[in-house]
């Protein structure tokens, strides 16, 4: 029965890093400057798009026009990614008036809300991992 157990609790952890053996990279272009800070917020199915329950989040010094950030261990599945280039380093995304971002800001899949007229949802954004995956992303300004 211990032997049963052992074997059971093995390859329950062979399983389990086999499932997390996922990797996304994001490419970051579109960077003006070579400092301040990018914010990128990872999401998955089960949570609300661009809600403050995002799967993982990192914060990346700029010191070059462009930038990667990479998320490990993730379960294979669908993804989307929200980020604002914080320019300023003062920790938030500026806005101007009517709410209008004064910062750039980039979604996976180069969805533009500015071009949408409205939020992008997770439909939009999502992407596949699936082992080490690589995606770009260009951010973009709200003012034309």
């Amino acid at each position: 029965m211990k032997k049963l157990i052992l074997i059971s609790f093995l390859l329950g952890i062979i399983f389990a890093s086999v499932n997390a053996q996922n990797s996304v990279s994001i490419d970051v272009t579109g960077l003006d400057n070579t400092s301040g800070k990018l914010y990128v917020a990872l999401f998955d199915s089960k949570v609300p798009f661009l809600s403050s329950q995002a799967v993982d989040g990192k914060i990346a010094d700029v010191t070059d026009k462009t930038v990667s950030v990479t998320f490990e261990d993730l379960e294979a599945g669908e993804y989307g990614v929200a980020m604002f280039y914080d320019e300023n380093a003062n920790g938030k995304l500026d806005l101007g008036e009517y709410g209008i971002p004064t910062e750039k800001y980039g979604f996976s899949n180069n969805v533009d809300p500015a071009t949408l007229q409205r939020p992008p949802v997770f439909d939009e954004c999502k992407f596949e991992v699936k082992g080490n995956t690589v995606i770009s992303v260009k951010l973009v300004s709200a003012i034309k």
